[in-house]
């Protein structure tokens, strides 16, 4: 291992999940420069693996794709993949931790991504992303729509294992592969430190109860994930590990790991088992209206907005059936693959049926490395392994100067995960608030190209989105129209437009070609505009030149069973566009005077803290509060289920906003 090296920033996020995506940007955004380590070749967490999110069922790569690009472009934040900690020292505003890049044999500064060295590799290996559901080269990219998208190189590569083949090495033209190349140290000095390293699931293989890793047609709700995924082993279709067939019977099984006092098991309640089962329940249903869904469960927990009328959705469903009951796994039928649960009810007592596929419902653990990095941060953990907090300031851990965000505090949600990690962001930006600015960078794009005297030339892009929209729509025969309308100059698709080799794709595309208007036919503008904005901005055109037709919630998502309706509506978006575009001008965007002072309505706990969070960045604030007191609803609790004193958690609010000189109460 390579001496160290020294590198200066302001925060770093260690965990590339959703958390640590959201808690970087939000940093980066407010004028810190920000380190981003992440121990898996790409980031994205176990939420670039899901198909689709509760309770909207929105594709989960259309929500953290874009934000990949934006992390990647973002001149403020370092990404740092493959990379551990090794050491951490110093206090809060003055931190060194080292970190060790593990090699991944692959120079991303010199690698294009052409995977050219994955097509002539011998050797296959159990793809970790598709939970070893398919093989995949020794080099590979860790999935589509990676950042960084650059191969690495697998332990079980012959050369590494016995010095035997480096074929890889000898095709990449660019010379971009490096056999002997050896792990390093840097050292990285930082302000602040944001833990979201995030969770790990349930591995009900110890157990041996649930027949996972013996029975092959039992998974786990991961492993299902993947199989409904369309970059999963089978491109979105749903098919049994044993026999590649189509599952007519499914069994859900909850709490696999979860609310169990059992040796091996955690006592706690996941929070997410329920909503994520109920979803996949419908999505299997979407996929073949046939299946036969049965759910065994304890209890249905689903708490949060809309949950209950995800739940109702799910349980009106033909053929679904929720069965209040412990299960046992029975036996696997060797004629069938097929799997035997045995079960109770009050009704009919002990019971046994047979499923085509059994998915068991597992619940989240601490990371793994949890007491690992609780032992190089200083900090503490809760007696089930997660991230210990004060509960009145539960984004604090027990040193000062490292916060945590997302499931390291406990299992939550995607959303509740991205507001922790705003939350912690603030907290570190309060903290360094003396700093921002001062390592941070404005981005430089290319000089706009004056199209005025040019002839409109339009760029059609289509995404398949997966199969979101490519199961529905025929996206070639799309493409093919388009190339035959007025004004376009060129057309192509796409698997998926918002990945970052597909942006920089549009960006070259539109230089070499001289567009000079693009529309992307795709999903919804309201999280993708701005990332293809953007790209018109690489391209050296300006922004405005963009027009988006959305084939997604317009098309594929309203005539899922009428395929031919939902091409020809598609065509008609897309002429649409087309014509549009034709007729877009440039526009300028210029800078206002920003008043820096914020307004917060209702001075309870929220209110309280919200002020205080902002004025401790540097920002005046004026707090209104109806009541002649602050403190809202807890003025009337004494103390929580965990024994939190909720009086002296409201009085020391009080006393801080009264006394912070950037805060004026109005009654």
């Amino acid at each position: 291992m390579s001496g160290a090296n020294s590198c200066f920033g302001d925060v770093m996020v260690v965990g590339g999940g959703i958390s640590g995506i959201q808690a970087a940007l939000d940093l980066a955004t407010t004028g810190y420069k920000v380190y981003m380590v992440e121990k898996a070749p790409a980031i994205g967490g176990k939420m670039a693996q899901l198909d689709k999110t509760f309770p909207t069922n929105d594709c989960s790569m259309c929500i953290e794709s874009p934000k990949f690009i934006e992390c990647d472009r973002h001149p403020n934040v370092e990404i740092l993949t493959y990379t551990e900690i090794d050491r951490v020292e110093g206090k809060a505003g003055d931190f060194t931790v080292t970190v060790a890049r593990k090699p991944r044999y692959v120079d991303e500064e010199v690698c294009t991504g052409c995977t050219t060295c994955a097509e002539y590799c011998p050797v296959r290996v159990p793809d970790p992303f598709n939970q070893g559901l398919s093989d995949s080269k020794a080099i590979h990219i860790y999935f589509s729509q990676a950042v960084p998208l650059v191969p690495y190189i697998d332990g079980a590569c012959v050369y590494l294992t016995d010095e035997k083949c480096s074929i890889c090495e000898g095709v990449c033209k660019n010379k971009a592969i490096d056999l002997h190349k050896g792990a390093k140290k840097e050292e990285i000095k930082v302000g602040a430190i944001v833990l979201a390293p995030g969770f790990s699931p349930f591995d009900p293989r110890p157990r041996g109860d649930y027949g996972y890793g013996s029975i092959e047609n039992v998974v786990t709700s991961l492993d299902f994930e993947r199989l409904l995924c369309a970059t999963g082993p089978h491109e979105g279709e749903i098919l049994r590990p044993s026999d590649k067939e189509h599952p007519r019977k499914i069994a859900w099984i909850h709490c696999v790991g979860s609310r169990q006092v059992l040796e091996g098991g955690h006592s706690y309640c996941s929070s997410v088992c329920c909503s994520y089962i109920q979803k996949q329940v419908i999505l299997a249903k979407d996929h073949d209206a046939g299946t036969e869904a049965t759910i065994f469960h304890n209890d249905v927990r689903s708490h949060g907005k809309d949950f209950e009328r995800f739940y109702q959705r799910a349980a009106q469903l033909p053929g679904v059936r929720f069965i209040r009951s412990y299960v046992s796994i029975g036996r696997e039928i060797p004629s069938t693959k097929n799997v035997t649960i045995r079960y109770a009810t009050a009704d009919e007592g002990v019971k046994e049926e047979e499923f085509d596929l059994v998915v068991l419902g597992i619940g989240l653990g601490p990371p793994v490395d949890g007491p690992r990095l609780a032992g190089q941060f200083g900090i503490e953990l809760d007696l089930h392994g997660f991230c210990k907090t004060d509960p009145a300031n539960p984004l604090e851990t027990t040193r000062p100067g490292v916060f945590a965000s997302g499931a390291f505090l406990g299992p939550m949600d995607i959303p509740e995960s991205v507001a922790t990690a705003s939350g912690a962001g603030a907290l570190a930006s309060a903290l360094l608030k003396y700093r921002r600015g001062k390592l941070a960078r404005e981005r430089i794009y290319p000089p706009e190209r004056d199209v005025s005297k040019e002839e409109v030339r339009v760029g059609v892009f289509a995404c398949h989105c997966g199969a979101n929209i490519g199961r529905v729509v025929d996206i070639p025969s799309l493409v093919e129209y388009a190339s035959t309308l007025g004004h376009v100059a060129h057309a192509e698709e796409g698997l998926f437009i918002c990945s970052t080799d597909a942006a920089e794709q549009i960006s070259s595309t539109i230089k070499e070609k001289g567009l000079n208007r693009v529309v992307v036919a795709a999903c919804t503008p309201r999280t993708h505009e701005p990332l293809f904005r953007d790209t018109l901005r690489e391209g050296g055109i300006n922004q405005y030149f963009f027009d988006m037709a959305n084939i997604r919630e317009h098309c594929s998502w309203v005539h899922s069973k009428q395929k031919e309706e939902a091409t020809a509506k598609a065509r008609d978006i897309v002429r649409m566009s087309v014509a549009r575009a034709a007729r877009l001008k440039p526009l300028r965007e210029f800078e206002l005077p920003v008043t820096k002072a914020a307004l917060v309505v209702g001075g309870g706990l929220a209110g309280m803290t919200s002020a205080l969070s902002i004025a401790n960045q540097g920002f005046e604030v004026a707090l209104v509060e109806k009541d002649s007191d602050l403190g809202g609803m807890a003025r009337r609790v004494h103390r929580t289920l965990d024994g939190m004193d909720v009086q002296a958690t409201v009085h020391d609010l009080v006393r801080k906003v009264y006394k912070h000189s950037s805060i004026r109460v109005f009654h």
